[in-house]
Order: C-alpha cells, then structure tokens, then sequence
C-alpha cells in the first residue's frame, strides 16, 4: 500500500501532456457544435426560450443536474468538505425537497399558466411592480452564480495547466469559458442548452467520479470506512447550533428557504421543466435529477474530505484547491485522463453558464423589453434581443470574475451567503400569493423590497447588539418570517386593492385545473409519484445513518 502512494506522490506534479490537451480541447469544440446543430432551427420565441416545450423527461433531468452541478460542486463543494466535513452534504439533501416542491406545489400553477417567466406568475396575481422587481432581483441572483462558477472553473484550470506547454492564465480562463458557452447559448436558445447539458452531465460525471474513487481508496484513506475512522466528528449531517458555517437549526430553517427559493421560484432551474413536452416528464426529470444529486456527497464531499490526508493544503485558505490538488497528485499522465477530467469539470461550468445567460435573457426580453420599451416587438426582434441582453450579462460576469479572481477559499458558501440576502421577500411573496387570496399586489411589492433591507438590518443589529455575527442562514430564516410579517400587515391596510381576476391565480382555482395531467394512465413503475416516495426514503434514510 505505502509503496503504491510512493508511486502516486511521483507523479503528483506531471503537467499537462498534449493527450489531455487534445481530449479537452477535442471535447469542447464537439459540445459547442452541437448546440449549434441543435439549435439551428428556432424560429420564434417558444423554440428559443422553452425548447417548443418538446423536452423528454430524460433531457429535463439531464438539464437540471448538469445546470446544478458546476465549478462550484465539484471544486467549492470539495473545498467545504476539506474545510467543514460531511454536514456540506445538507445542500443535497435539501435540495431534494426543494425538487419535490418544485414537482408538486410550484410547477402545476406555472405549466397551466402557460408562462415563459416565473415573473409572468407575480404579475398575473399582483402586478408589474412586483414582476420587474422579480426580475431584477432574479438577475442578480443569475450575475453571482455566474461570477462564482467563472471564479472556481478559471483558478482551477489555471491549477491544472500550470507548468506545462498548454497553461492558461487565470484571465485567459475566464474568457474562454464565458466564451464558448456564449457561441452556442446565443445561437441555440433552450435547446442547445438543454441537450448540450445532457452531454456535459455525462463527462462531469465521469471526471468526479474517476476523481472520487481514487481519493476515497487512496491507500493514505483507506475508504469511507477509514474517513469514519478517521474524522468521526466530521461524518456527521448535522453539527451545533453554534457552528459557523452549517448549524442544524440554520440548514432546517434558512437553508430550507434557499432551497425552495432556488428550485421553486427561480427562473434559472424552473426553466427547464418549463419547456417539457408534457407535466409527467417535467416530474418524472426532476424526480431523476434529484437521485443524481444524491451522489454528489460522494463524487464532491467525501473526496474533500479525504484531500487532507492525501495533500499538503490549509483548509481554510486554500480549500478551493484540493480539486486541483488530487487531479494532478492522483492521476497519471500520458492516458489522458486529466483531459477526461478536465473536460467533466469544464462540461460542468458551461452547462451552467448557459442555462443563466438564457434564463437572463427570457426575463430582460419578456419582463424589461417587451413590457416597457416595445410591445409590439415581432418574435425575431425578441431573439435578437435577448442576445444582446445574453452578451452584456457575460461581459458584466467577466469584468467582475477579474476583479474578484483572488477570493480565498470557501466561494461556495459565500455564494450562498450573498443570495440569501435576495431570496427571503421573494419566496414569501410567491408562496403567499399561491395559498392566500387576500395577499394585495402592494404588499408583494413591499415583501419584495423589505427582504434585502430585513436582512441587512439584521444582522447590523445582531453585531452592535449582541457583539456577533448573525449566521447566514439563521438571518435567512429570521428575514423571512419578518417578510411575511410585513406581507401580512400592508395586505391588511390594502384589502380595497383585492381583485377577483388576480384571486383565480391561486391553489383554490388552479388544483381544480387538470392542464396536461389529464393523459392517459402510465404504467405503475413509470408512476413519478413512486419514484419521488423512494427519492424521499433514500435521502431520509442517508440523513438517519449520517446523523
């Protein structure tokens, strides 16, 4: 065993040889053409942003992990579980409730509605105030993901090319992969990005995987048995009330609320199931998506984990790098196997990418373009626009993926962090005005506004009060309750603006409504309800044994 780690430490530090090059370089070219290919024939805004809604389950769920799944799972995702242990694998276990909301609660509404943006929704049951502010709220969210995707994906591939006759620079890293994410997304709309993200999900699951079970049975490891034996104290879901990064009374509350948020009201996910060709496969993909996400604490987590062992690294500043770190200790060169890698990795970042350049564009075209600078745009002018409106979002993710490039370690919960003062207004709004009638179009604007306003105030208060910082997740599930609180107090001093017309967009009216639920009847085992019960009983099941 020593003698096979000796033989590993060797080539720890072999650069790139030019198979690698030509695998990645191989892959990437073959992905953007066959975006273009598939999106060479979209003639008018239903074909460019929901794909002709004539998206199969298999697509959607391939969409949703690969538009997930990205530079900040497989490198920030590695770097948390080096840096905080196996409670990072809340975000995946959350996050198939959040899929089943999605499912069950949300999408019934928005597939019967018909709409292309989820701030179609608000401005049916409230107005255009609370839709623009959707979107630009939504927008934001999309410019952060985008900009920590950018960040973790370029420092890696300049960790990676480092030394070797094919190095990128950290700048020249940026540019490319909003680049080449940019040539298909542009010219293809949603199905390019859906059928080229069922592509990258394949190589991103081959690169972690190969990465995955090398750490995990590196002979310094000795397995998820040797971790258990190991760190004990780290292979846990839920740790103190008092920790810094993942309270458990913070991940069942304000990281809940992320969840639901991310997967139920925000454009850059739902989109996907919005274009499937009918309600079943938009379920049954995002039931099969949600078993998928159920393996990343072992393709990403564990492997973070194990870097201690296997590398010579500072968790805290320099956690983002163990992904970097194993692929070249780990993997010999010469087979083209850091190429395989490389190109998962990089599969993973533009499948990611494209899906917020073209989750932006349908909200600037339909929500900012069409509502007030042109209504009676023709289809084409739409395209063009939400083209253009794709370009600027990528120049805006770059200069500021520069300016931030030099970030120290942790991106992936600062992500999360900076969205959470976004998301509390937004979701108490959307969810309210689906359950509660009486909810005014005022008072979903208030909401909205109050909810980075409330989480500001909050933790101001927490540090000059209590001299400490407010845990990020504690401030999201304190924000909204408080948001709600302010929904429910302005909706009682605006009940004259109640509308019977806004009122039949809510649970009451729309569950009565089949939509296209009313096929006819599938066999048992493609039931998406069976499978969402054992997606329910597996993740329970993890949460108990890991508790």
């Amino acid at each position: 065993m020593s003698c096979r780690g000796l033989l590993l430490a060797e080539i720890s530090n072999v650069p790139l040889e030019w198979l690698d090059f030509v695998i990645l370089a191989g892959s990437v070219i073959a992905v953007t053409l066959f975006g273009m290919w598939v999106g060479r024939k979209e003639e008018g805004t239903s074909d460019y942003y929901l794909a002709g809604k004539s998206v199969a389950w298999w697509a959607v769920a391939g969409s949703i992990f690969g538009t997930n799944i990205s530079s900040h799972h497989m490198v920030g995702m590695m770097g948390a579980g080096l840096k905080e242990g196996f409670a990072q694998a809340n975000f995946e276990f959350g996050a198939i409730f959040g899929l089943l909301m999605l499912c069950y609660f949300f999408l019934p509404f928005y597939r019967r509605m018909g709409v292309y943006t989820l701030s179609e929704y608000l401005g049916r049951r409230f107005d255009d105030r609370s839709r623009l502010l959707y979107s630009i709220t939504n927008m934001a969210f999309l410019l952060i993901q985008m900009c920590g995707t950018l960040i973790l994906g370029a420092l890696t591939v300049r960790k990676l090319t480092e030394g070797s006759d094919y190095a990128i620079s950290y700048e020249w890293s940026v540019w490319l992969l909003a680049g080449v994410a940019a040539a298909y997304t542009v010219f293809g709309g949603l199905k390019a990005v859906i059928y080229t993200d069922v592509v990258q999900s394949l190589l991103l699951l081959i690169g972690s995987g190969i990465i995955a079970v090398l750490a995990i049975y590196h002979p310094n490891v000795g397995g998820i048995s040797g971790l258990l034996t190991k760190q004990p104290e780290k292979f846990h879901v839920f740790f103190e009330a008092s920790h810094p990064q993942l309270p458990w009374s913070g991940v069942l509350t304000g990281l809940m609320v992320l969840h639901f948020y991310y997967w139920g009201t925000n454009q850059f996910m739902v989109q996907r199931a919005l274009g499937a060709k009918t309600g079943w496969d938009a379920r049954l993909g995002t039931i099969v998506a949600g078993f998928f996400k159920l393996a990343i604490p072992f393709l990403c987590i564990v492997p973070g984990m194990a870097a201690g062992y296997i590398l010579s690294i500072n968790a805290e500043t320099e956690s983002d790098t163990a992904f970097a770190g194993l692929t070249r200790t780990l993997l010999p060169s010469g087979y083209g196997l850091v190429g395989l890698v490389m190109a998962g990795l990089v599969g993973g970042i533009l499948s990611t990418i494209d899906s917020m350049m073209n989750s932006t564009a349908t909200l600037f075209t339909f929500d900012i373009y069409q509502k007030y600078i042109r209504r009676d745009a023709s289809e084409m002018r739409l395209i063009w626009v939400g083209r253009a409106a794709m370009m600027v979002l990528v120049g805006l993710a770059i200069w500021l993926s520069l300016y931030f490039g030099q970030t120290q370690g942790g991106i992936f919960n600062k992500m999360a962090d900076y969205n959470a003062y976004l998301v509390p207004g937004v979701l108490v709004a959307f969810m309210a005005g689906i359950l509660q009638p009486a909810i005014t179009p005022t008072a979903s604007c208030v909401c909205i506004v109050a909810g980075p306003i409330i989480s500001v105030a909050l933790e101001r208060t927490s540090y000059s009060i209590l001299d400490h910082d407010l845990q990020a997740f504690h401030r999201t599930g304190l924000a909204t309750v408080a948001c709600y609180l302010v929904l429910a107090v302005v909706s009682l001093g605006t009940q004259s603006q109640r509308s019977a017309e806004r009122e039949q967009y809510t649970w009451a009216r729309y569950r009565h409504d089949p939509g296209d639920d009313s096929a006819p009847a599938r066999p048992w085992l493609q039931s998406d309800r069976l499978w969402a019960a054992v997606l329910v009983a597996l993740t329970l099941g993890m949460c108990w044994f890991f508790a």
